[in-house]
């Protein structure tokens, strides 16, 4: 089976086109984890009046009784918009710059896969994809932190104040905070790049020595969380809305906030809510690897007989 980026001649539009599908879907499916795994990132660093979860089971309970099953999906479509894109520039950057880069490459290396050109090139595509998607997942977070109680139960402080959807929220960051608002934590989400690029290059690494997508995909998303979790924890504490009626926030730069979090909790502080990011993630990433080579396979076949080239 054909590696990620290995795909030419197929055209870019179909590489992207697979990535965003792919990512939507896996996406709109584990949503709820995600919010789960946000909402705990920010504990002991929350700047708003939110409620405090003890636990992943308790914060489960907490949402229910407070905002319904509704509350599970606040952030829904910036999240599901926002990894399409990401996923579809991702792949579709990658693909070209590997064979850009591959242009040079001596004859003896063949097919296999280059451990550090590969990770270099999914660092460039993850950084272009990052600078586009970043303002669609601040917006995401901003609304995944938002508490919205159902009918019947007393107003959250913040709830006069709270956004309506993606578009109403992007128009009052940009209106009370600047078009810089809309890249508050992009400095973490440049480290965080390092995360993409680590998954693909060992996806791509352990998929030459073993055949099993879903084998390749748990052991290559493992790695890649454990490593660098931490720069997620500081990205969901820097996007943070400000408090109403103060002036910023008390996390206004990445040494700051590295700072504050160390020595509110240590090490320990930078791996909250990792148990809930590994539940949703690692199959997550099983999924999104096995919809993608399944997508791609149908996608470059459609292709190939619109465009009347011989089927593969």
């Amino acid at each position: 089976m054909q590696r990620i980026g290995d795909e030419a001649p197929v055209p870019s539009a179909v590489l992207f086109a697979a990535g965003a599908v792919s990512g939507a879907i896996q996406t709109a499916a584990w949503h709820p984890l995600d919010l789960l795994k946000t909402r705990m990132q920010v504990q002991d660093a929350r700047v708003g009046r939110l409620p405090v979860y003890s636990s992943l089971t308790h914060a489960v309970r907490t949402i229910v009784a407070t905002e319904s099953w509704r509350g599970f999906f606040h952030g829904l479509m910036p999240n599901v918009v926002g990894t399409a894109l990401a996923w579809g520039l991702q792949l579709s950057l990658y693909a070209q710059l590997k064979r850009w880069a591959s242009n040079g490459a001596s004859e003896h290396e063949g097919s296999k896969p280059h451990a550090s050109r590969n990770l270099a090139c999914s660092l460039c595509a993850g950084c272009l994809s990052n600078f586009v998607v970043h303002p669609i997942f601040l917006v995401k977070v901003r609304m995944q932190l938002q508490v919205r109680p159902v009918s019947g139960l007393p107003a959250h402080p913040e709830a006069e104040s709270a956004y309506r959807d993606g578009l109403h929220a992007a128009r009052r960051i940009v209106r009370e905070e600047g078009v810089g608002g809309l890249y508050r934590g992009f400095a973490p989400s440049m480290l965080l790049v390092s995360h993409g690029a680590i998954l693909l290059m060992s996806y791509e690494q352990i998929r030459s020595i073993c055949p099993s997508v879903l084998a390749a995909s748990f052991l290559a998303k493992v790695f890649a969380t454990v490593v660098t979790y931490p720069t997620q924890v500081l990205r969901a504490v820097m996007q943070q809305r400000p408090q109403p009626g103060a002036k910023g926030t008390p996390y206004s730069s990445m040494f700051v906030t590295t700072t504050t979090l160390w020595r509110q909790g240590g090490l320990r502080a930078f791996y909250r809510g990792i148990f809930a990011q590994m539940l949703r993630t690692v199959p997550q990433s099983m999924a999104f690897f096995s919809i993608y080579e399944f997508t791609l396979k149908h996608f470059t076949a459609s292709y190939r007989l619109w465009a009347g080239l011989p089927s593969k």
